[in-house]
């Protein structure tokens, strides 16, 4: 059944909106008159009666009213139903059926399968082509024997699996399997949607059946549409290896090859084995398995682990440094929120990592939205991440889903970002009725403001108030409070606003000190032998630690070695192998802290004993790049050694550690240059609320 695109903008509406919209709001939303919405509502009544829905009327407006099945069915009616093919999504088609298509193919046969002239054809070619050469796609045409695209495999992948992830509905497409994970073949034959049928079914149902085996213990966090994305993105998979089209290893860009973590390269493999039976492969080549391990890195999981091999000094320190600049811009302070700070890691270590498809982004209603409400923060976290991740391009909409996390942080604190006022005031309602509109026009997180007469001040209850204004000098008034104009001058606004700032900073701070005690409350007893292996560990750490100089060697190779060797007798077995992994880390990724001497070194192997963590300073200077991909001068090395392999509770201790360094300038600044003392005073406390 046919239906209109406005007949489905409106019914879009009404499946989002469960308790109904006004005449007045599809208006503004269609951007048409109420007598066309009446006139389109009664068409559609008609529309619906054929699904047995019904389009009901309340107080709050028109909803639709019937069955779960039928509602389901009208969903999938108007994600699916056939229509004229848009430009946007006939060039996608098309892209996608030259890079795919090993022949030529003439331009007839290309203008009769998408339905249009051959000059269309030419037009939107030339429109092709301009994204075909940014991503080293040749275009070769033969002449009266037709036209072929030539492509690296890596980009030929990327290119086909985004266009169908952006161009399938999650729903329909998590409709067309079964609960036992099986392709529903009537489904997918009915299925109107091109870019569904470019993928093999068959490959489709074993990738699906694949990454759902791991989808409780694995992808549990990851959004339907990174879930959908992998599946279409191994099905492709399958079927390129199929034919013998294999990733080539000069083809392996250098970050491919040596970001992945280990976990993501044996999940790889292991899903990539799961099909070996299926098709008769006979193995797959390590190519295959790096290229798919790229692509589970980008999916945006939480970061279980904070201390591994892999732990990533430089991102922690990129992320505070985004909330830090995100909240001296906004003048809101994010930095107290570890939920924050976590869900940025998880989010943007997947997005550092991630091979996105090199196609324009699908628009999207939700990110528009954020967008709109936080335009400033969606400024200032854009230019954040243009300064601290220069080598990466971050698309607009991957930009807005940082936004999100600051905007979700921002409503979480309701509280802490609303504020209630008192205004004193001698000479009359008028006046202060003046001062609050000043106030509510000039200071966004005054939300209530309450005014008082000087008659009225013994009945008042000051502690609900978070700040109280008077347009007189009070004598004898015991409560904080700032003398004001009627008619709030630019200066005084700005001391307001400082003062408003400094008022929620103590807010938030209260905040997290009473939901920190509330959690140790909370926590669950743990087993005794549990907390006495826990001190122990702590305990060795408090004892080993030192912050002690060592002479500089010719080479910070050679220094490294004499560093590993000082602790051969109580912590490393092999000097000589850690001290090569600590020089390979420092190669392989910038460990210098920026605006500091100092540099983060670890290590997770078999040779070393127990957890431990030292300071060294040394006596001459060693030029490294920092972070910023600036060079310092490294004169203090941070030293943090794990045993292989390292259970939950050592990767807990040396998290914490590796996290504080970071955690904020004051942190920084003491790890940089402070001395034993202190470090190991602050490590006693950090170590103290762990046990708790």
């Amino acid at each position: 059944m046919y239906i209109s695109n406005r007949e489905k903008v409106i019914l879009n509406l009404l499946l989002n909106q469960k308790n109904g919209v006004t005449i007045d709001y599809l208006s503004e939303k269609l951007d048409v008159s109420t007598r066309t919405v009446y006139r389109e509502l009664s068409s559609l009544e008609s529309t619906l009666a054929q699904y047995q829905i019904k389009l009901d009327k309340e107080a709050e407006g028109y909803y639709l009213l019937g069955k779960q099945a039928s509602i389901d069915e009208l969903k999938i009616e108007m994600n699916g139903s056939p229509e004229e093919l848009t430009t946007k999504k006939r060039q996608r088609l098309l892209v996608t059926r030259l890079l795919l298509e090993d022949r030529e193919m003439k331009m007839e046969s290309l203008a009769y399968d998408l339905n249009v002239s051959i000059g269309t054809i030419q037009l939107d070619l030339q429109s092709i082509e301009e994204m075909f050469e940014e991503y080293n796609i040749k275009v070769i045409r033969k002449k009266a024997i037709g036209i072929k695209v030539s492509s690296p495999e890596p980009n030929l992948r990327l290119i086909v699996s985004g266009l169908i992830t952006s161009e399938v509905n999650e729903y329909n497409f998590f409709h067309l399997f079964t609960r036992d994970y099986r392709l529903d073949k009537e489904r997918y034959k009915q299925s109107h949607n091109p870019f569904l049928k470019i993928i093999d079914p068959v490959a489709l149902e074993l990738a699906f059946r694949a990454v759902k085996q791991y989808d409780r213990y694995q992808f549990e966090e990851v959004t339907d549409t990174q879930f959908q994305s992998l599946v279409l993105f191994l099905a492709l998979t399958i079927e390129r290896i199929k034919q013998k089209r294999y990733i080539q290893k000069e083809e392996l860009s250098v970050r491919s090859k040596e970001t992945s973590r280990d976990k993501s390269i044996k999940l790889s493999t292991e899903l990539l084995e799961t099909l070996k039976k299926d098709y008769s492969f006979n193995s797959f080549p390590q190519e295959e398995v790096a290229f798919f391990a790229v692509q589970i890195e980008g999916l945006n999981v939480p970061l279980r682990n904070e201390f591994s091999e892999e732990y990533d000094l430089e991102l922690s320190y990129k992320v505070r440094e985004l909330i830090w600049q995100v909240s001296k811009e906004t003048n809101i302070d994010f930095q107290q929120d570890q939920t924050l700070f976590q869900d940025l890691l998880a989010h943007l270590s997947a997005a550092v990592h991630r091979n996105k498809a090199p196609m324009p982004e699908s628009s999207n209603p939700l990110l528009e939205k954020i967008y709109q409400e936080y335009t400033e923060l969606s400024h200032t976290v854009g230019k954040g991440i243009e300064r601290l991740f220069p080598d990466n391009q971050f698309h607009s909409n991957e930009t807005l889903y940082v936004v999100i996390h600051f905007a979700s942080a921002y409503e979480r604190n309701p509280k802490s970002q609303s504020l209630k006022v008192l205004i004193i005031c001698s000479s009359g309602i008028g006046t202060a009725k003046i001062l609050e509109n000043r106030l509510r026009k000039n200071v966004s997180e005054i939300t209530s403001v309450d005014i008082s007469r000087i008659s009225q001040l013994h009945q008042m209850n000051y502690d609900k108030y978070d700040l109280i204004l008077s347009t007189i000098f009070l004598q004898g008034f015991e409560e904080d409070y700032k003398v004001v104009t009627p008619l709030l001058m630019e200066d005084e606004l700005k001391s307001i606003k400082r003062y408003v700032k400094q008022i929620i900073e103590t807010k938030i701070k209260k905040r997290y000190a009473t939901e920190k005690i509330s959690l140790k409350q909370d926590a669950h007893d743990v087993s005794f032998q549990e907390f006495y292996s826990k001190v122990t560990d702590i305990n060795r750490i408090l004892k080993n630690f030192d912050v002690v100089t060592v002479p500089s060697k010719k080479s910070l190779r050679e220094t490294l070695q004499v560093i590993c060797e000082s602790l051969s007798e109580t912590t490393i077995e092999n000097p000589n192998k850690v001290a090569n992994k600590l020089e390979n880390r420092m190669e392989a990724a910038p460990i210098g802290l920026p605006n500091t001497g100092m540099a983060l070194f670890h290590c997770i192997d078999d040779s070393i004993k127990h957890p431990y963590f030292g300071i060294f300073d040394i006596t001459n200077n060693f030029e490294i790049i920092n972070m910023e991909k600036k060079v310092m001068k490294l004169n203090r090395v941070l030293l943090l050694l794990a045993p292989e392999p390292m259970d939950e509770q050592t990767q807990d201790i040396m998290g914490a550690i590796s996290a504080s360094i970071v955690e904020n300038n004051f942190q920084m600044k003491m790890y940089d240059s402070g001395e034993k003392e202190m470090i190991q005073q602050y490590l006693s406390g950090l170590f103290l609320s762990k046990m708790k």
